[in-house]
């Protein structure tokens, strides 16, 4: 019998733990991809694939960041939130030579309504959106590494 309820005891614990859906922050670096968009302009839109792209980000330990687009590389730090709505948030936050980067390129680099930072939500453990689309542009995509 203690066998029985030895064996039932091990099968609950095995069977009752899950992965979790957030990425787990200790665990650094941590380098995400471009994979995709959506559009901001359609309910429920499909997503875009995109399979060559040199677009990611790479997070550290320390609370540093490095955003590589092309040619240019972006830096600053973050900060993760996990929300009182159950959902998990990173917000970049540039530097001020990313600033300027990101002004004299004549580029949109920092994807986020003109502003010095930008917040992505935690969609589950490899996947990472962006919120440009709350400025009407697309909503990126980025895959954990």
């Amino acid at each position: 019998m203690k066998r029985y309820l030895l064996a039932l005891l091990v099968s609950c614990v095995l069977f009752s733990c899950e992965d979790s859906e957030t990425p787990n922050i200790s665990e650094m670096p941590q380098e995400w991809s471009l994979i995709g968009y959506k559009s901001s302009w359609v309910a429920d839109p499909p997503l875009i694939p995109i399979t060559d792209s040199i677009y990611n980000y790479r997070l550290e330990k320390n609370g540093s960041f490095i955003k590589n687009i092309g040619n240019y590389r972006l830096t600053g730090t973050y900060e993760i939130d996990e929300s009182t709505d159950d959902r998990t948030y990173i917000s970049l936050i540039y530097d001020e030579e990313s600033i300027t980067v990101n002004e004299e390129s004549g580029r949109n680099l920092i994807h986020y309504c003109g502003q010095n930072y930008e917040p992505f939500v935690v969609v589950d453990s490899k996947t990472i959106s962006g919120s440009w689309g709350a400025c009407d542009g697309p909503n990126f995509i980025f895959q954990r590494k």
